[in-house]
């Protein structure tokens, strides 16, 4: 892959993406302590999986600079509605993937408290300093496990000692899935998967081949709530594609399958009822012609566009791509698709 580099803030984008990756671990980690954040290290997480996703879906790397700069200059208070509103646009984009990756955004559910939105807005910015959204498109972060890097930085030695969690080198992972190298159309199965990175390592190892890692089925579990959310996303980020279940359970037992397929088609089902009442929302608004109210991330936003730039029009949104999975029937087949 040959990952694009914005121009804003490309002084903070190493050329090398293991080096990026750790100095942004690193600045958030530091971020996030300094201001009291609390041992919830989800949350900060959830900053960065959710800026790397809004790297890769940005139309064009002029878009994602201009949003790179407004969100520098939104306050704690808009930056955390911001958090929201992307999490929300990705739950549309995969609902799929929501039965884990609500480990990430619950947070954003509720208002958090004063001292978790200025930890938030630390984390981001300084997230943001290093470059995060400097590598533009789905070739950007999706060679890299950055979250793997970011996770292993922020659970200290004692907290992964004491509960007996002892994480995998991302590098060492990596190599075990370029070994693997598997063919077009294949089952790849990781019942500990961590946050995924074998299957980085076989994707990688099947583009060098010249094969679609996206024919594939991806299946991934995890015990770890947190390691099985991050992987959710880095299946998003990496490009797999939609042959993809990620479960949360006992990878020594075939239940984790079963309950990752079940919630999965819930989640879908439950997208795309919300996606028909929006669609009807919609129609009245226009048939009445009643104006859309603008909601208090708008009003943070509108503050924080310069007055010399021209607000850009935002798009509407995309229906749920995998509406029409059938998780039942496809498991009875013994294929997703």
């Amino acid at each position: 892959m040959t990952s694009t580099t914005v121009a804003w803030r490309a002084n903070a984008v190493p050329s090398d993406p293991r080096e990026h990756a750790r100095g942004i671990a690193e600045a958030v980690d530091q971020a996030w302590h300094s201001r009291y954040g609390g041992s919830r290290v989800e949350v900060p997480m959830s900053v960065v999986a959710v800026l790397a996703i809004l790297a890769r879906e940005a139309p064009d790397p002029d878009h994602l600079a201009r949003v790179g700069e407004m969100a520098e200059r939104l306050d704690h208070e808009g930056f955390w509605l911001l958090m929201q509103r992307l999490w929300c646009e990705f739950a549309a984009l995969r609902p799929d993937l929501n039965p884990r990756t609500m480990h990430l955004w619950k947070w954003t559910e509720d208002e958090p408290d004063e001292t978790t939105k200025r930890a938030v807005h630390a984390v981001g910015q300084a997230a943001l300093r290093r470059g995060v959204l400097g590598r533009f498109g789905p070739d950007g972060w999706g060679d890299y496990d950055l979250l793997g890097t970011l996770l292993q930085q922020m659970k200290s030695h004692g907290g992964r000692k004491g509960i007996g969690q002892f994480l995998t080198p991302v590098d060492v992972t990596e190599l075990i899935g370029q070994m693997a190298g598997p063919e077009e159309g294949q089952r790849v199965l990781e019942p500990c998967a961590g946050t995924g990175t074998m299957f980085l390592g076989a994707a990688r190892a099947m583009r060098e081949k010249g094969f679609d890692p996206a024919t594939c089925e991806w299946w991934a579990n995890d015990l770890d709530p947190l390691a099985a959310a991050l992987c959710a996303v880095n299946m998003h980020l990496w490009g797999l594609g939609w042959r993809v279940v990620v479960g949360c359970g006992d990878g020594l037992l075939e239940a984790w399958m079963h309950e990752a397929l079940r919630t999965r088609q819930i989640a879908i089902d439950e997208m795309r009822r919300a996606w028909q009442l929006a669609q009807q929302i919609r129609a009245v608004r226009d048939l009445l012609e009643l104006p859309t109210p603008e909601s208090a991330l708008d009003r943070h936003m509108r503050k924080a566009v310069p007055k010399s730039a021209p607000r850009q029009p935002s798009p509407p949104p995309s229906p749920p791509a995998s509406s029409t999975f059938d998780a039942e029937a496809a498991y009875r087949q013994g294929r997703l698709f």
